[in-house]
């Protein structure tokens, strides 16, 4: 990086992240003054208001332009999905914002009594107050004892989309905005319906010139500091920048500069309108790539140049920030924004995608080893093997596992599988952590209740109680003292767990019912085909494509817990069922038996087959969990946008847990898999944590039998390697030859961390020596000090391998 980057990312180290009050206060005040009005028309134009009073802030040496709040990597508010854990949280319960153990926020006293005075306007009125108030029974208790949980959505907006970049870079807002006037002036207004349309239309005009708006906003900013500049180069810069976002986004973009600029501008505001994460670049090093190739071949910039340009937007991403409650938090920490970014893949006539900008975003990638975006491969039969093994050099420099390596033909067929059209295949892109995507033509890649299949095993053993609490929401046929076989228990699972997919169903379709009622976005929804011609939001079905379905945890987890009640109870009778019945109600601490709780315990993770290890006594329960709940999902359930235009409507199984696998193992007991209680469970596809006994070769051959053709939202694989293994050509060649294992036996993704637990160790120690320091989480990269300390312990529990 040159010395203007590498101030640009020294700066931003710097920051604390604080808490913004502007995003609240504008946004509520134009919420009171409208009421009445079509809601669609509201958020609209409280959209508006936000962008035009918020500050503008051009920081020192920025070459990319925009803030989401008052200050960097500052969160702002959204009290419309919720306030309650806002004012929990300023009273320190559980933690004050500035002092939680993971994701912490600073704030004044000022900001805590305007925000908390803001929120007296939301009471009654929020999405996740109304979600809670109107669930059944069963749902509520379902989410208090942490089976399933809607908070990600419902306390905290929709997110996962990608735009139509390509569209917006040629065409502008001005173009959207041109083709939603067209779509309004051609409606019979007498016509059912078209009035509704009309509303809808008003406001994505509105929204889209609200975004033009801030950008002149921002224009005017940088010829105010032109004005007082003394630096004869950075007063021209200014001034360039200036012109810059006069012409974009409103109009296409001209130049490489202006591109990323444009680009920059669009995924600010998608993040400023709602509170929804996730939200990606797409192929960014194919959309912006004829632009940069204009500009080598015109001489207007150099490739150094293009670098600087570059590195100077992947940072500024890094500024977003979101403000969660600290459940949610629990669940993605690392101030997880899950901003994906992909290169590579094909082109639409099949041939190798990788060119000179996809080499650029990898060099950036290890050059600047940033948490955000994240660098995902698409990889496939023709990927030039030299540009794999430069992207595992960078995950060696890069620490955290990025870029991550993607199956480009596995998420092909998936894709096809669900009905994408064969034209728009090849463009799919990750969305978030890892959900294959459309660009412009998906709604929401991820959204959903998660589901803890670990928990629901738990009750299942106990007659459908939960043996905490004592809580029974469903019967199960029979429990572990009459359960015959670890089939019979198998079929009494998948009954449970349909009732509890049920649950997450119906949670989904009440939240989604609010969010037409209370967020529908029209911004957003001009920018994804159809919804100016459907003439609706993404929420009542103006996509293309659309599939629900949250994430899930532990399915590696409770395949190793039937795996031991079949190997050790069953079939070898090394212990009895009322043995480990008694072991797993004292969570293995009872030293009075024999053997002994913890002989069991070590009976249970040492001696019975373990999924990982490519031993089908364990695999083939992963794979029928898997199946069950993949295949129920696609072919049971239809989301609320069913029959209103999208395909496929159905429901994808997330095996995308990000930090919930911790979070979630928090309230299941001791398992028969040797876990302890409260221990985390697996994450995502990968084996549990010190199951691995026989080689890297072994995961892959476990993870590659897994059902792949439900895994439209991903299934992430963790691998850590040795600090030494890509350093070399050989070790490299060895690596990339793991994931072609993987990837012919239709495995989806694969992510390589390269941190010893020393070094680990020391950053727990001297955090303040390791403010930089980069690991992978699960499908992002986060750096390792602001960590919650258990999520800390469970990345240094995973095993490291030599090859």
């Amino acid at each position: 990086m040159n010395e203007r980057v590498r101030r640009l990312r020294q700066r931003f180290f710097e920051i604390q992240p604080e808490v913004c009050p502007e995003r609240a206060r504008y946004f509520t005040k134009s919420m009171m003054d409208s009421e009445g009005d079509p809601i669609v028309i509201r958020r609209a134009k409280a959209f508006y208001d936000v962008l035009d009073r918020m500050s503008v802030v051009v920081g020192e040496d920025e070459l990319i332009v925009g803030n989401q709040a008052s200050k960097p990597r500052s969160a702002p508010v959204y009290p419309e999905y919720s306030y309650e854990w806002l004012l929990k949280e300023f009273d320190g319960d559980p933690y004050f914002f500035d002092k939680r153990p993971a994701d912490p926020f600073v704030y004044s006293e000022e900001t805590k009594k305007e925000i908390t005075g803001i929120v007296d306007y939301w009471k009654g009125k929020t999405l996740y107050e109304n979600l809670r108030k109107n669930a059944p029974k069963e749902v509520n208790l379902a989410w208090d004892l942490g089976i399933i949980d809607d908070t990600w959505v419902s306390a905290a907006g929709l997110g996962n989309i990608i735009p139509d970049f390509d569209w917006i870079i040629s065409a502008g807002l001005n173009g959207v905005i041109e083709k939603a006037r067209k779509e309004r002036e051609s409606l019979n207004l007498a016509e059912p319906g078209a009035i509704r349309k009309k509303w809808f239309l008003d406001a994505a005009i509105k929204g889209n010139e609200a975004v033009i708006n801030f950008s002149n906003r921002i224009a005017e900013q940088c010829l105010k500091l032109a004005e007082k500049e003394s630096n004869p180069q950075r007063k021209r810069e200014l001034l360039l920048i200036a012109e810059n976002c006069r012409n974009v986004p409103a109009n296409g973009a001209r130049s490489f500069w202006e591109g990323l600029q444009s680009t920059w501008i669009i995924l600010l505001a998608l993040h400023l309108e709602a509170n929804g994460h996730a939200i990606s670049l797409g192929r960014l090093d194919q959309y912006l790539h004829p632009l940069y190739m204009r500009d080598i071949d015109n001489g207007v910039i150099t490739r150094d140049r293009a670098m600087e340009l570059l590195e100077a937007f992947l940072i500024k991403t890094n500024e977003l920030n979101k403000l969660r409650s600290w459940p949610d938090t629990s669940m993605f920490t690392g101030y997880h924004m899950a901003i994906n970014l992909a290169v590579g893949g094909q082109t639409a006539d099949g041939n190798d995608a990788v060119n000179d900008l996809s080499h650029l975003c990898v060099e950036a990638c290890s050059d600047l080893k940033l948490f955000t975006p994240s660098i995902s491969l698409k990889v496939f039969e023709g990927t030039d093997p030299e540009f794999i093994d430069k992207a595992l050099i960078a995950v060696q420099d890069h620490k955290g596992g990025q870029p991550a390596f993607y199956n480009d033909e596995s998420f092909i067929e998936i894709l096809r599988n669900m009905g994408v059209a064969e034209e728009d295949l090849y463009n799919w892109a990750p969305v978030g952590c890892i959900e294959a995507h459309i660009p412009g033509k998906w709604d929401f890649a991820a959204k959903g209740p998660w589901l803890n299949v670990l928990k629901v095993l738990e009750m299942t053993l106990n007659g459908g109680r939960d043996p905490e609490t004592g809580i029974r929401i469903f019967k199960s046929e029979g429990d572990l003292y009459s359960f015959k076989s670890a089939s019979e228990i198998f079929e009494a699972f998948k009954k449970q767990l349909h009732k509890y997919m049920e649950l997450q169903v119906i949670t989904e379709h009440i939240s989604d019912e609010y969010h037409r009622m209370i967020d529908p976005n029209a911004f957003r929804s001009s920018l994804v085909h159809d919804c100016i011609e459907r003439g609706l939001t993404l929420i009542e079905g103006g996509s293309v494509y659309s599939a629900d379905g949250g994430p899930t945890t532990g399915i590696v987890s409770a395949a190793d817990s039937l795996a031991a009640i079949e190997h050790a109870v069953f079939e070898k009778g090394v212990i009895s069922r009322e043995q480990l019945i008694h072991a797993l109600e004292t969570n293995f601490e009872d030293d009075s038996t024999n053997p002994s709780g913890e002989e069991i315990r070590q009976l249970l993770l040492n001696k019975m087959p373990k999924y990982g290890n490519d031993d089908d006594r364990a695999d083939r329960w992963a794979v029928a969990i898997a199946d069950y709940i993949g295949s129920s999902y696609q072919k049971d359930f239809k989301n609320s946008r069913y029959g209103k235009g999208p395909v496929p409507c159905c429901y994808a199984l997330s095996q995308s847990p990000v930090t919930g696998s911790v979070a979630f193992g928090r309230s299941v007991g001791a398992t028969p898999d040797g876990r302890r209680s409260g221990s985390p469970l697996n994450n995502g596809i990968s084996p549990s944590n010190g199951a691995e006994r026989t080689g890297p070769t072994a995961v892959m051959n476990s993870v590659g039998k897994m059902p792949s053709i439900w895994f439209q939202k991903g299934a992430i694989l963790n691998v850590r390697l040795s600090e030494s293994t890509l350093l070399t050509k050989e070790g490299r060649e060895r690596a990339a030859s793991l994931m072609r294992v993987l990837f012919e036996k239709k495995g989806v993704q694969v992510q390589f961390n390269v941190i010893d637990n020393k070094t680990l160790v020391e950053a727990m120690e001297h955090p303040e020596e390791y403010s930089d320091l980069m690991v992978r989480v699960s499908g992002y990269s986060a750096y390792f000090v602001p960590l919650d300390p258990d999520v800390k312990k469970d990345i240094l529990a995973r095993v490291q391998f030599n090859i």
